[in-house]
């Protein structure tokens, strides 16, 4: 699932804006989060996290999307629901879940960029620039999913992975500095305020359940 994951929504970025394909892609773990809703109040986070989500990609007007990257956005939405599901059976290996899940996904990920970019992988440039890409992109977020999936439900750690487009938003408009709509900002505070919403109840919870235990 991670290398799927990866390599379909890069192919995404070919053809839609990364929000727009950020913005689908995280479908998935929000279907997870709904199907896995044990409690009402999940699903007012659920939703609150779609609205948001519809805010940030249609604001700005995106009509006539390219239909291949809407279509991988939406096919590693399928990928990264799945990457939620398994990886909390795993969770509890840690690290070694993190490296047996990025050996397996390089096993087949590598022979399809090495035949697509040739000798030009071996420059030293390039090397240096891929393992950052790796670290950053891949081994850091990765390892803390797992261990997130330790400690949350997964219809939490569902939602609050639904504030990657919000991110990617505040990211372009620092460093790239695209401008962010009202529409937009809306978006954001919506999707913030179900992850803080969402995170609070899953804390309390756990408290009350500890609490009430007689160990």
């Amino acid at each position: 699932m991670l290398g799927l994951m990866n390599l379909l929504i890069y192919r995404a970025f070919l053809y839609i804006p990364v929000g727009i394909a950020v913005s689908i892609e995280v479908i998935g773990p929000l279907g997870v989060a709904l199907l896995a809703s044990r409690r009402r109040l999940d699903l007012l986070w659920v939703a609150m996290s779609a609205c948001g989500l519809v805010l940030l990609p249609w604001a700005s007007g995106s009509a006539g999307l390219d239909i291949r990257g809407v279509a991988y956005a939406l096919a590693a939405a399928v990928t990264w629901g799945s990457y939620v599901v398994l990886g909390k059976r795993v969770a509890v290996h840690g690290k070694q879940a993190v490296a047996s899940g990025m050996l397996i996904a390089s096993a087949f990920a590598v022979p399809l960029g090495a035949s697509h970019a040739g000798g030009e992988l071996l420059e030293p440039s390039v090397l240096l620039t891929g393992l950052a890409v790796a670290l950053l992109s891949s081994t850091a977020p990765f390892l803390l999913d797992m261990f997130a999936m330790r400690h949350l439900p997964a219809q939490v750690f569902g939602v609050l992975l639904s504030a990657s487009p919000a991110v990617a938003a505040i990211a372009g408009w620092c460093v790239l500095g695209e401008t962010l709509s009202p529409s937009q900002c809306i978006g954001i505070m919506t999707i913030a305020i179900a992850c803080a919403g969402a995170g609070l109840v899953s804390t309390k919870h756990r408290l009350d359940h500890r609490a009430q235990s007689p160990l």
